[in-house]
């Protein structure tokens, strides 16, 4: 398991792209391209990657349409907007009425072509980490640990019902104290009396609103139902929102249920696994998660959990009181699997010879393939054979050369020991000592 959209975006400015001298050639950079946190160059690693030879590449921009700016609407992070025929790009979510264009905490001037070259090192970095996972996966130095499994089988008896006393309700769960280690939920699985809309909230007892939030539609009363939530859901041992750590809440508010809907529990014992005899697959499963996870039912009373414009804040966990008979009508899917994200974005900085020369390759298999390659007079003063040869090396020689070859050996390079990141993911593999002739 990778986050790899995390990595992506902060392996981003990595290594960066050198500014154009000339801001009217139609190769000037938006300054999220030109940050460089190595303060190493693309255009240092080989000689034909230049702005000119990228633009003679790209698209033609001239039927390109961005919207534009509206200081009522609110806009999303990454969106692109047109305000007096320049272009501007959301470096943050901008709310309505509050941020002017010229907000440089907001936005950032952009073009047709900083987005092209932008998606086009995004899709680099990301071919270069799968790369690199794949190597481990193969070698087996991370794996999954527990694979899209329920928390439990079976539903709850229909009349068996959770009164609704208006608190908020839900599972605690408490992942493995270990870097290295996420748990994915794949789906909720909600079994209520009433049809309707329901609302589920991910906390993180070191995080005060909402980690996440999504309301979900039954459209049978009593069957269970399951749905999967809108954009990948990991609940990690630490990233850039939540401190290390800590306990995770799968909740809901017992006022928000639709009216006249009751939970349908249910009925077992979750301070203990469940009966063997009574089925032993659920007893396998329960054996696999419960290696990385505690699960506890809690509720706590409404009043206590702080509320801002109908959005729930973190409570006092020191109010939970823990109900260890009753699941409130939930159940999860989960995949719980080693990832080494924190580890690659904590040592972003092995990476850069990787990623610089793993981008090269890419861009020059563009120069030498792309069908749609302007020629004027910044068009690529190489043949494909010659650019080919840059990649490959030469074919006919037993002596490996090429950037792919170094690309191999920055590969090899960044093999480091990764012992120290995590017990359960990256155990101690000893060989012994072995005895040649000399």
């Amino acid at each position: 398991m990778v986050r790899i959209a995390e990595i992506e975006e902060n392996l981003l400015h990595l290594i960066g792209w050198r500014q154009s001298y000339d801001r009217n050639d139609g190769t000037w950079l938006s300054q999220g391209l030109t940050q460089s946190e190595s303060h190493r160059y693309y255009q240092d690693v080989h000689p034909l990657l230049t702005l000119q030879n990228l633009l003679s590449i790209a698209p033609d921009f001239k039927n390109t349409e961005y919207p534009e700016y509206s200081s009522e609407s609110t806009y999303p992070k990454g969106v692109v907007v047109l305000y007096e025929g320049t272009m501007y790009k959301a470096v943050q979510d901008v709310p309505a009425d509050s941020v002017s264009i010229s907000n440089s905490d907001y936005w950032i001037e952009t073009n047709a072509f900083s987005e092209w070259l932008e998606v086009k090192t995004r899709a680099s970095i990301t071919n270069a980490v799968s790369r690199y996972i794949n190597e481990k996966t193969d070698k087996g130095t991370f794996k999954p640990l527990c694979e899209k499994k329920t928390l439990f089988d079976g539903t709850g008896r229909i009349c068996d019902t959770v009164r609704n006393r208006q608190n908020l309700v839900g599972f605690e769960i408490v992942p493995i104290r270990s870097k290295g280690v996420t748990t994915r939920i794949n789906r909720f699985g909600l079994q209520f009396t009433e049809p309707g809309d329901y609302t589920i909230y991910v906390m993180h007892s070191s995080l005060n609103e909402p980690y996440y939030v999504e309301t979900f539609t039954k459209s049978k009363g009593n069957s269970m139902e399951w749905f999967a939530p809108s954009a990948e859901l990991y609940l990690p041992y630490e990233n850039d929102r939540i401190d290390s750590g800590g306990s995770w809440y799968i909740c809901y508010m017992q006022s928000d249920l639709p009216e006249n809907s009751l939970a349908i529990r249910k009925n077992r014992d979750w301070s203990k696994g469940p009966c063997n005899e009574c089925s032993k697959h659920e007893y396998a499963t329960w054996m696999l998660w419960s290696k990385y996870l505690e699960v506890h039912p809690f509720s706590v009373n409404e009043e206590l959990v702080p509320t801002e414009d109908e959005q729930i804040g973190m409570w006092d966990v020191e109010s939970n009181i823990y109900d260890y008979d009753t699941n409130y009508g939930l159940n999860l899917d989960i995949t719980v699997a080693c990832d080494i994200t924190d580890f690659i974005i904590d040592q972003r900085n092995l990476f850069v010879d990787y990623i610089g020369k793993s981008l090269a390759i890419d861009m020059l298999r563009e120069f030498a393939y792309n069908p749609n390659v302007r020629t004027n007079r910044h068009s690529i003063n190489a043949s494909r054979p010659d650019i080919l040869y840059e990649i490959d090396g030469d074919s006919s020689s037993l002596k490996k050369s090429g950037l792919s070859f170094q690309l191999e050996l920055a590969l090899d390079a960044l093999k480091v020991s990764t012992l120290g990141i995590d017990r359960v993911c990256m155990p101690c593999i000893n060989h012994g000592v072995k005895y040649r002739t000399v």
